[in-house]
């Protein structure tokens, strides 16, 4: 068995999707295998053959030769690691009225897969970014550290999602609360929300309602920069207690919240709960109302982040490099790593993957030129 085979469960279950991430040139052949291993939140393959009888922004339907039926979602789904939150995207090429074969791939996570230009009807694992390597023994390399270029680090890029938790009472009022869709900023406030006093009263001037609603009124802020991409609402109690404007935001969720569950094939459920949910540890209170705003942004990677080279070999990034580092015939150099930090793990994969790719490379462009008759 290779070395250090055995870590790779543990190394892929803390791994992050990035933009810039595609097939690898060198491959196992088990790129092709993983699709049929995942679980739902990474793709679907077919069961048996069948066709698309509808499909929404939520997802598709599909109906098996047998007559069976099964919703398969689509769009955004968020995923949770102790307290980070990361976005995933669940994506379906298939258009209504499509017939498939078993074992086609009908829906996978675009953050992981991509389709097999061999096989357009399966997908491939996206391994990460294939980047030029300078072996350096230096500062920046010291104990399995790396350096890597801005360019690098614009491509790995990730979305990670904050999620707000905005509680008030059911006798409170939440005005101008933000929609999913729009972009904030660190200090935007995403609503705001004023207490029983000032909510429904009649019995004051418009200048002392206003200056009343400035000293009571709270404004919880964004803190973060990005888009909104969700909003759930949780409630403890009857919403025919609620304040006119809780009851409107949660009639709104609990729609929502049952076709989202009905496109997963999960009972549609609403967002009444009771005391053992609980908001950042707390538990929500009767005539108390939850308020999820999800602010995804996408982070660069950075210093301190641990990246993997080679498929087995990690480190930490040590530096962003600000200015541009090329090799001797002018070609970009996108990470500074050990050689030595090679040679510890008692490992070839790099030197094997490296030379190959630069080879698959050059055959490559050489084989478009034959293809478009061009003069070398």
């Amino acid at each position: 068995m290779p070395k250090r085979v055995n870590f790779v469960s543990i190394q892929q279950s803390h791994g992050v999707a990035c933009n810039g991430y595609s097939a690898s040139s060198v491959r196992t052949g088990y790129e092709q295998v993983l699709i049929h291993r995942v679980g739902e939140g990474y793709g679907k393959v077919a069961d048996k053959d069948g066709e698309v009888v509808s499909r929404d922004e939520r997802g598709i339907q599909v109906v098996y030769k047998d007559g069976t039926k099964e919703n398969i979602p689509t769009g955004r789904r968020f995923g949770k690691a102790a307290d980070l939150t990361i976005a995933h995207e669940l994506v379906s090429d298939f258009k209504a009225g499509q017939k498939f074969k078993q074992g086609d791939v009908l829906m996978y996570n675009s953050g992981f897969f991509e389709r097999d230009q061999l096989n357009p009807k399966s997908v491939v694992w996206k391994a990460g970014v294939l980047v030029r390597v300078a072996l350096l023994e230096s500062r920046e390399t010291h104990e399995d550290a790396s350096s890597i270029s801005k360019s690098l680090a614009e491509k790995l890029v990730t979305k990670t999602t904050k999620v707000k938790n905005i509680v008030v009472g059911f006798d409170q009022k939440v005005s101008n609360l933000v929609k999913v869709g729009d972009v904030v900023e660190h200090s935007t406030i995403l609503c705001a929300i004023e207490d029983s006093t000032t909510a429904g009263s009649q019995m004051f001037d418009t200048d002392s309602l206003n200056t009343l609603r400035l000293l009571s009124s709270q404004t919880p802020q964004a803190k973060v920069k990005g888009v909104i991409e969700r909003i759930e609402v949780f409630y403890h109690g009857d919403k025919e207690d609620m304040h006119p404007s809780l009851k409107t935001i949660a009639n709104a969720s609990d729609k929502e919240l049952a076709a989202r569950n009905r496109a997963q094939n999960k009972p549609a459920f609403n967002g009444s709960v009771d005391e053992s949910f609980r908001v950042e540890g707390d538990s929500l209170m009767l005539d108390t109302l939850a308020i999820r705003v999800y602010i995804t942004s996408d982070v660069p990677a950075g210093i301190g982040d641990k990246g993997v080279l080679a498929n087995q070999m990690k480190s930490v990034i040590s530096n962003v490099m600000e200015h541009d580092v090329t090799t001797e015939s002018g070609d970009p150099v996108d990470v500074i790593f050990g050689a030595q930090s090679i040679f510890n793990r008692i490992v070839t994969s790099p030197f094997i993957i490296g030379t190959t790719t630069t080879l698959l490379g050059i055959v490559g462009k050489k084989a478009a030129s034959i293809y478009r008759n061009e003069k070398p």
